[in-house]
């Protein structure tokens, strides 16, 4: 909040999330809508398959189990089967059962709330490209200001570094938890599909699996930060990394599939994983993070401890 980064994190993170879980909670809103209307009641069984249908295709996706190419390619096999066939519905509910997903999706889907679980796999994939909105002007304003020399004076700057990076992680970690408690309460009050404590246990789980998820990319903002004299130039460093990353991959591994290892540059490769359900997996992504954290911070402090301030 210091110098207004902290403000407009907010207000995106805000817009970002809700918008999210507007998206994909709409639909099943206008469906228990219609039911209500035609007969009085909503029918869980049909709820249920709209909301797979609906997180089916995001999983496979994010979790990259499917390219998009695959994705579309079945959904069109699909609508084509349909056209043939009106009289047989062919949601993703229908069509696959519970032995044809695989693990990973049956517990997203099946085991957990799955509308819930929709909503975390895009903010894991959406909130690492928002958080350089918080964490890109730790140090670099000061240091473009030479407001640091008088800090100096005070304390050292291992204290400054690690103090505003510090800061940030607490920060996001209130904005995450301000997220994940405004769509867990409204699909418990709202829409009424799952128990509470089935929502209020996947929701402390998504909550603390994004928190972790942000501490490497702040790290690696905290890197930029220190290493260039301009916020502006350091917002567009981390644009640049956290994102390029993420297309060099996808776009590199169409050509060539061994591209596709670029994704852990960066944490994009072990992310997901935090939600997986074997705990080897979703430890082995906590470890990952924290050496990804360790490694920026490093990296960063030791170009902040040798430069000019």
């Amino acid at each position: 909040m210091r110098s207004g980064s902290g403000l407009v994190y907010l207000l995106i993170a805000l817009v970002f999330g809700l918008s999210v879980a507007h998206i994909l909670i709409m639909p099943v809103e206008q469906l228990m809508a219609r039911q209500i209307r035609k007969t009085g009641q909503t029918d869980p069984l049909i709820i249920r398959n709209t909301i797979i249908n609906t997180g089916y295709p995001i999983s496979q996706w994010i979790l990259g189990q499917k390219t998009m190419k695959e994705i579309i390619e079945e959904s069109a096999a699909q609508q084509m089967s349909y056209s043939k066939n009106p009289n047989q519905a062919y949601t993703a509910g229908q069509m696959k059962t519970d032995t044809d997903f695989d693990p990973w999706t049956r517990f997203l889907l099946e085991e957990k709330p799955a509308l819930l679980s929709a909503i975390f796999l895009v903010l894991f994939f959406g909130m690492p490209f928002v958080i350089s909105f918080l964490a890109y002007n730790q140090v670099s304003g000061d240091i473009q200001s030479h407001g640091l020399r008088y800090l100096l004076l005070r304390t050292e700057r291992s204290n400054i570094y690690f103090g505003r990076f510090l800061g940030a992680v607490i920060f996001s970690t209130v904005v995450i938890a301000i997220i994940v408690a405004t769509i867990t309460f409204y699909l418990g009050v709202k829409t009424r599909i799952y128990p509470a404590m089935a929502l209020i246990g996947w929701a402390a789980c998504g909550f603390l699996a994004l928190s972790i998820l942000m501490v490497p990319y702040i790290a690696l903002c905290s890197l930029i930060s220190a290493s260039v004299n301009s916020p502006f130039l350091s917002l567009v460093l981390a644009k640049v990394a956290i994102a390029g990353v993420l297309l060099l991959a996808l776009a590199g591994s169409i050509a060539w599939k061994p591209a596709k290892y670029l994704l852990y540059a960066l944490p994009w490769g072990w992310q997901s994983h935090l939600l997986h359900p074997a705990p080897t997996h979703w430890a082995g992504a906590v470890l990952a993070c924290l050496a990804y954290t360790a490694l920026f911070l490093m990296l960063g402090y030791y170009r902040f401890e040798k430069r000019d301030i």
